[in-house]
């Protein structure tokens, strides 16, 4: 199965995106996952769009999540599109 690619929308100092992370730890011994994060702060226009609005969380490309991740969410989510990954 091919990896998801995740894209953790962050900044220093974000409580929730410590939870987010987290739950894509977890989930990354079910699932095969290549997570990278993205500081907000580094981009003008990404802060912009995302600066009150994160975690956001962008998989295989496509805005998944904003501002709520709930680990049955994203299990869910993953669950959906597994026959995609094959």
């Amino acid at each position: 199965m091919q990896p998801y690619h995740i894209t953790l929308f962050t900044k220093d100092g974000c409580t929730l995106c410590v939870k987010a992370k987290q739950i894509l730890e977890r989930l990354g011994l079910f699932y095969p996952m290549v997570v990278e994060e993205f500081d907000i702060t580094t981009d003008e226009s990404v802060h912009a769009k995302y600066g009150d609005k994160i975690p956001v969380l962008h998989i295989d490309g496509e805005e998944a999540f904003v501002s709520k991740i709930a680990e049955h969410w994203l299990r869910r989510y993953l669950e959906e599109r597994k026959s995609d990954k094959v």
